[in-house]
């Protein structure tokens, strides 16, 4: 319990206190509803920065227990999204660019921040939520899901996060135009939900991301329809550029995974979605 407070402090009492905001005063109170206008109900469950805090053991989904076998093998099983950014964070190597894409309530960019206190997090979030629908296999998000809950307010955030606010397609490339084009990316946080977002996070930084990279992916197995979206985008990435992956960690209760990009795959079943060969699709 002790761990949960000292992150809520951190999240949200210390980021009040003394990150720079782009409102002058907001009561705590205030602070919290507009940090998580629309997350489920408390579950019993060790997700923090998500917005629905309960488990869901992967070994529920036959799907996704073919997953864990076939790529997750080597990799360390945690149980909370937080464990897996931080295993992440905790890997890198290489000197570059920290990113975290997808803001929304600031929960993760803040962690990154606070783990990293002499990096600085670019963050980039529409903060409008979905651009499109995010059509999995059990449900429907429509456009507009995960928006921020004032459109006038962005989320408090520590002095070494800088936001960027606009859809993907507008602010990744033009910002990736703007840093000296020898400097990679250090770490990448892609929590983009879509296919077609995860599509443009690669496009636009995919010259940066080298041997070395970490990548912590929010959305990536344990889900109905999970191959159509960050994973696919990712093994589209792979294809493409002729790197590999080191899975290095994942949440054994939720959906995240943390990557080590390698020279290039060591085993060619990086390149087959399990899901097609047991589904036939």
């Amino acid at each position: 319990m002790l761990i949960h407070k000292i992150l809520f402090l951190l999240l949200y009492g210390f980021t009040y206190q003394t990150a720079l905001c782009s409102v002058e005063q907001v009561d705590l109170v205030q602070l919290l509803q507009i940090n998580i206008p629309f997350a489920a109900s408390p579950q019993p469950g060790h997700q923090l920065y998500h917005f629905a805090s309960g488990d869901k053991p992967y070994e529920n989904s036959e799907t996704a227990k073919i997953f864990v076998k076939q790529y997750l093998s080597n990799a360390v099983p945690l149980l909370s999204d937080v464990e897996v950014l931080r295993y992440g964070s905790d890997s890198v190597e290489l000197k570059g660019l920290y990113i975290d894409l997808g803001v929304c309530t600031g929960r993760s960019a803040n962690f990154l921040a606070a783990l990293n206190p002499h990096q600085t997090i670019f963050g980039f979030d529409s903060f409008e939520g979905l651009p499109e629908p995010w059509v999995r296999k059990d449900k429907t998000f429509i456009a507009g899901t995960f928006a921020f809950g004032n459109p006038n307010l962005l989320p408090p955030v520590l002095h070494n996060v800088k936001l960027i606010k606009g859809w993907f397609k507008d602010t990744l490339i033009n910002f990736a135009q703007t840093v000296d084009p020898k400097e990679k990316v250090a770490f990448l946080h892609i929590d983009c939900e879509l296919y077609s977002s995860s599509v443009t996070a690669f496009e636009a930084f995919g010259s940066r991301i080298c041997p070395g990279t970490i990548i912590v992916f929010d959305e990536f197995y344990n889900f109905p329809g999970y191959e159509s979206h960050e994973f696919k985008a990712f093994q589209e990435f792979l294809n493409k550029t002729g790197l590999g992956a080191q899975y290095l960690a994942y949440n054994a209760n939720h959906e995240q995974v943390a990557i080590k990009i390698i020279e290039k795959s060591w085993d060619k079943r990086l390149k087959v979605c399990p899901y097609c060969l047991t589904e036939g699709k």
